[in-house]
C-alpha cells in the first residue's frame, strides 16, 4: 500500500465499528428486557458492573449521570435503571455498560467508567468502583 493506506482502511474500519456498536445495543437492549429485577446484571463479565455499585448503594436506581466530552462542548446525559443499566436522555436507548454507551455515542471506544460521573456530586464511576472494591479488599 502506498501513503493513503488509512483512507483506504478507513471505510472498513468505520463499518466494522458501527457492527460492534449494533451488536452492544442489541444484546444490551435483548439483556435488558429479560432481567429488571434490583441489584440484579444482565451481563456479568469478571469485574465490577453497575449492579454492584448499586448493591453497594454507591449508586442508586433513576440516579443520573453524565459524560462532557470536547471541554464540555457536548454533554450526553443517562439514568440507571433498577437493573444496572443505563438509559440515555431519549428514553429510548439502553446500554448494559458504561463503556458501551460512551462508545455508541461517540463512534469510537471509549472507556465508559472513566467518561461517566454522577450528577449530583460529579464523581466519576471509576472512583465509585475503586471505592467498592476498597471496601471489598478490607
Amino acid at each position: 500500500m502506498d501513503e493513503r493506506w488509512p483512507w483506504t482502511l478507513a471505510p472498513t474500519v468505520a463499518a466494522a465499528m458501527r457492527l460492534y456498536i449494533d451488536a452492544a445495543e442489541t444484546l444490551s437492549r435483548e439483556a435488558v428486557l429479560t432481567s429488571e429485577r434490583p441489584g440484579s446484571s444482565p451481563l456479568r463479565w469478571a469485574g465490577t458492573v453497575l449492579s454492584d455499585l448499586m448493591s453497594a448503594n454507591l449508586v442508586t436506581y433513576g440516579e443520573e449521570l453524565v459524560w462532557e466530552r470536547c471541554a464540555g462542548e457536548v454533554r450526553h446525559t443517562a439514568r440507571l435503571r433498577i437493573d444496572g443499566t443505563f438509559l440515555l436522555a431519549d428514553g429510548e436507548r439502553v446500554f448494559a455498560t458504561p463503556s458501551a454507551v460512551a462508545t455508541a455515542l461517540s463512534g469510537k471506544h471509549h472507556h465508559g467508567w472513566s467518561a461517566w460521573r454522577r450528577t449530583s456530586d460529579g464523581r466519576f464511576l471509576a472512583d465509585l468502583r475503586a471505592d467498592l472494591r476498597a471496601r471489598r479488599d478490607r
